[in-house]
């Protein structure tokens, strides 16, 4: 009987054992948005804990207010954010290595970082015009031309285009100066595009032209640029032109004025994708179209957050008296045309190294002072890109 009963003791004990919830850990994370940007899908970041003694690691991802909790076993573990969006950049963030205790919930509060992930660069930028074949002044035949400086393709739908505000580097004071958040002069535009219309490869380059019509005739030098890959049209733009092969951009704030032009002193020409898409960027109007800054009339401005730019150029008419205009993260310099405007000359980016097989890379320090060359006979690559 007692061996019987102990028996019975045994085999309870040993069920209880099998029965005993595994003691796991429990890690926390929220995110915070780099720069407290709005609009970030937040569900498509991903939170990993790797383990540092064992290869293990446990993966899931964030909600949509940037909450994630993992179940691990016990050990030490590291923490890694990442995700890569569509529009052309990534975010990530990281813990270094820390202990999950049995029982026990570890919680991190983590800020993303952001980086650019385009490679888009201004290679060329002809903006001070030339002179007609009878002396005068010309400036329709500006154009800006991009170029992939990176080894994988990128696809240039959606990708906007704008210039600086204030318009000139000569204007007294800059509304904007110091500030995170940025004006643009004017008239805005957009590569059109459904996502995957406009692939450019490597070392390819992409002309906009202001009017993409061949001024040889109207011009000295002369620029055919009815061959341009975008020319910067609107039907409702009378003064502007376009040859019927050549697709328009599309205008997505309308500024003032029957034109859009550059300045021909001391533009700033930027090229941008807004973090939460351009579609949810122009609809929220209350946060992105204001007066400047200490104003309360006038004219409204369509704005945007200087983390966007994937390229900027300060183009200026004399550093001597320049204002800046460009945030130094984007350009800490500046480039201009000793010989002065109406010459048909642009600026031009360095070259920093030839690959085998022929492929430039340009120089991209984010200081035009050391990555343009001025007074460059303006010579757009036109080679055809797609049917």
């Amino acid at each position: 009987m007692l061996s019987l009963l102990a028996g019975l003791v045994l085999a309870g004990f040993l069920t209880g054992c099998l029965e005993v919830e595994p003691r796991y850990s429990v890690i926390t994370v929220s995110l915070q948005a780099p720069g407290e940007q709005p609009g970030l899908d937040m569900t498509l970041i991903k939170v990993r804990a790797q383990g540092v003694e064992e290869p293990v690691f446990y993966q899931t991802y964030a909600d949509a207010s940037g909450n994630a909790s993992l179940k691990v076993s016990p050990g030490r573990y590291t923490l890694l954010v990442s995700a890569i969006y569509t529009e052309g950049f990534s975010v990530s963030a990281s813990h270094p290595e820390f202990l999950a205790l049995p029982s026990e919930t570890s919680s991190f509060s983590l800020k993303l970082d952001m980086a650019l992930s385009g490679g888009i660069i201004f290679r060329q930028v002809y903006y001070a015009g030339s002179r007609t074949l009878e002396g005068a002044n010309y400036t329709k035949d500006q154009f800006l031309e991009l170029y992939n400086n990176t080894d994988q393709v990128y696809y240039l739908d959606s990708l906007c285009i704008g210039a600086l505000a204030p318009a000139n580097s000569t204007v007294s004071n800059n509304p904007w100066m110091g500030r995170d958040t940025v004006g643009l002069f004017q008239m805005t535009w957009m590569i059109p595009g459904s996502g995957t219309d406009y692939p450019l490869g490597p070392g390819e380059s992409v002309v906009l032209a202001f009017n993409a019509v061949d001024h040889t005739s109207r011009s000295f030098p002369g620029l055919d640029l009815s061959k341009a890959h975008f020319g910067f049209y609107d039907e409702a733009l009378p003064n502007h032109e376009k040859h019927p092969d050549v697709p328009a951009l599309r205008r997505i704030f309308a500024g003032q004025g029957t034109a859009y032009t550059m300045s021909v002193h001391s533009p700033a020409p930027v090229i941008f994708r807004p973090v939460m898409g351009v579609t949810r960027w122009l609809e929220d109007a209350a946060t992105w179209q204001n007066y400047q800054p200490g104003s309360s009339s006038g004219l409204k401005y369509l704005h945007i957050h200087r983390s966007w730019i994937l390229d900027g150029v300060e183009c200026v008419q004399n550093p001597a008296s320049a204002l800046k205009r460009q945030p130094t993260s984007v350009d800490a310099g500046y480039t201009w045309l000793q010989q002065g405007p109406n010459r048909g000359t642009s600026v031009i980016r360095k070259i920093s190294e030839t690959l085998p097989g022929g492929r430039v890379i340009y120089s991209d320090t984010n200081n035009s002072a050391e990555d343009f060359l001025g007074d460059v006979p303006a010579a757009p690559v036109l080679k055809p890109l797609w049917k």
